[in-house]
C-alpha cells in the first residue's frame, strides 16, 4: 500500500493535521532538555513523564468517548497499545541513558533514525510501501542527521560524545521505530485518546520497574528536578506524543516518522541556547537538509 497523498481539496484537514504533527514533534524535540534539567535516573524520568502526562490523557479519553459512536472502535487493539507502550518505555530509558553520555545532538539525532526502521519495519512487516518521495525525503533526512553527526568523527574539540551513549540513542531509535509501527496498528482500530492513555500506562510500569531494578533516584530532589519532569510529562508527552498519535491516523507510518527528525533540529538550537552546545557549519548545514525533507514529507 502506498503512503496516502494529501488531497487538494479539502486542504484544511489535510493542512491540520500536518500542523498537528509537526506540532508534536517539536514539543517532543524539549525532552532532551528536560531530561538534562532533571535529578533522577533515566528511567525514572521516563516513570514520572507518563505520571505527568496520564490526566491530560484521562481527560482526552473520556472527551473521545462521548462522541456517538467514537472515534474507532477498540476490539483488539489492546495487544498493539501494549506493545506501543512497552517499546516506547525502552525507548524513553535508553534515550535518557544517553543523554548521560554524550551530547543532546547527539543523542537526538542518532535517537532519531528511526524511520530507516519504520520505512523497513512497515514495508516487510505491514505492506506499507512507500512511494518513491517518501524513500527520496528518507535519504536526505539521514544524510542531514549524518552531517549533523559528522563533526564528532573529524576530532574537533567542541564535539564530544562517546560510544556508549551513540550506541544507547541508536538501540532508542529501534525502539521508537516499533513504537510507531504498534501506533499505527492500534490507531486503526482505536481512538488516539486510548491508544495514548493505555500505552502510556503500560510504559510508566515498565520504567518504574527498571529505575527501581537498576537502584536508580526515582524522587526529584530539587525544585528544578520536579519542574524538568513535569515538563517532560505535559509538554514532550501530553502534547508532544499525543499530538503525533493524533495524526498518525492520518499519516502513514512511512511518513509521519520522517517528520520525527524534526525534534533533533529542535533540541540542538535549544541546546545551543541552553547550554552552549553551539553546532558546527556542517551541523547547520544537515539542518537544513532535515527541514527540507520535512517539506517534501508534506507534499506526500
Amino acid at each position: 500500500m502506498s503512503a496516502p497523498a494529501i488531497p487538494v481539496r479539502p486542504a484544511s484537514p489535510a493542512l491540520a493535521m500536518f500542523i498537528t504533527l509537526l506540532a508534536g514533534a517539536t514539543f517532543i524535540g524539549f525532552s532532551g532538555i528536560f531530561v538534562r534539567l532533571a535529578d533522577v535516573g533515566p528511567a525514572a524520568a521516563g516513570f514520572w513523564r507518563m505520571v505527568f502526562a496520564l490526566p491530560v490523557l484521562v481527560a482526552w479519553t473520556a472527551l473521545e468517548q462521548r462522541k456517538p459512536a467514537g472515534d474507532k472502535a477498540r476490539g483488539g487493539a489492546f495487544g498493539a497499545v501494549a506493545l506501543a507502550g512497552l517499546t516506547f518505555g525502552i525507548d524513553v530509558t535508553l534515550y535518557n541513558a544517553a543523554l548521560g553520555h554524550t551530547t543532546i545532538a547527539n543523542a537526538s539525532l542518532l535517537g532519531n533514525l528511526a524511520p530507516v526502521g519504520v520505512v523497513l519495519g512497515g514495508w516487510l512487516l505491514l505492506g506499507d510501501r512507500p512511494s518513491r518521495r517518501i524513500l527520496g525525503a528518507l535519504m536526505l533526512a539521514i544524510a542531514g542527521a549524518l552531517l549533523l553527526v559528522l563533526p564528532k568523527f573529524t576530532g574537533e574539540a567542541r564535539v564530544s560524545g562517546n560510544l556508549l551513549g551513540d550506541s544507547l540513542a541508536v538501540g532508542a531509535a529501534m525502539s521508537y521505530a516499533a513504537y510507531i509501527l504498534a501506533v499505527r496498528r492500534a490507531r486503526d482500530r482505536a481512538g488516539a485518546g486510548y491508544v495514548s492513555l493505555v500505552s502510556s500506562v503500560v510504559c510508566a510500569v515498565f520504567c518504574l520497574a527498571a529505575a527501581l531494578a537498576l537502584g536508580e533516584s526515582v524522587i526529584p530532589g530539587s525544585l528544578q528536578g520536579w519542574l524538568a519532569v513535569i515538563g517532560l510529562g505535559l509538554v514532550s508527552h501530553a502534547l508532544g506524543q499525543g499530538l503525533i498519535t493524533l495524526s498518525l491516523g492520518s499519516y502513514g507510518a512511512s511518513a509521519a516518522s520522517l517528520v520525527m527528525v524534526w525534534p533533533a533540529l529542535v533540541s540542538v538550537l535549544a541546546a545551543w541556547a541552553l547550554f552552549g552546545e553551539q553546532p558546527t557549519p556542517v551541523q547547520a548545514f544537515g539542518g537544513v537538509a532535515i527541514l527540507a525533507a520535512v517539506l517534501m514529507v508534506r507534499r506526500g
